[in-house]
């Protein structure tokens, strides 16, 4: 395997890099301009929120091939107020100190060489937090299958949090 570091994101440099990187991954590299600009500006509302982490790969020539970064879970944040919608019931286990994995990205041609569980772990490690709760889309196996590998457990299945058009699961894991 290549010589990869794992780091913080640190700076304007690193958001750039990794908004960048975000629409690469998951948009494609015919994104627009404006593509980049709202994947710019989420980077850096969520980059100010309490309990912002965030974890960098980079290669030998400096270039950021993967990020992950979460942030603590907060009464009137967007995306927890539609995760509570969807665990009613079990919200006080997994939301009351939670750490919300917000994204993981890896260069398309650097997958499947362990970068996306190193991250993973890089971000989880230290976290003062009882538990992390992310999302993944049905459609996305490869991604499931990451991080069941590292414990998360399915918390619902085809949850509708954003369209009914892109489903998702939404999966926790307790950190202690």
């Amino acid at each position: 395997m290549k010589n990869i570091s794992y780091n913080s994101m640190s700076g304007t440099k690193d958001v750039q890099a990794c908004a960048e990187l975000y629409c690469h991954v998951f948009i494609g590299d015919d994104f627009t301009n404006k593509d980049f600009q709202i994947s710019l500006e989420n980077l850096h509302k969520h980059s100010i929120y309490e309990g912002f982490k965030g974890v960098k790969a980079v290669n030998e020539n400096e270039d950021i091939i993967g990020f992950a970064y979460g942030y603590t879970s907060k009464p009137g944040q967007f995306y927890r107020e539609k995760l509570i919608e969807h665990l009613l019931e079990i919200k006080h286990l997994w939301l009351n100190d939670c750490f919300e994995f917000v994204e993981l990205a890896v260069h398309p041609g650097h997958t499947r060489e362990g970068i996306g569980t190193k991250l993973q772990n890089h971000l989880l490690e230290g976290l003062p937090h009882h538990t992390a709760v992310l999302t993944v889309s049905v459609t996305n196996q490869p991604a499931f299958h990451l991080y069941r590998k590292r414990g998360w457990e399915t918390l619902q299945y085809n949850a509708p949090l954003i369209s009914k058009d892109d489903l998702q699961m939404i999966l926790g894991l307790k950190l202690s």
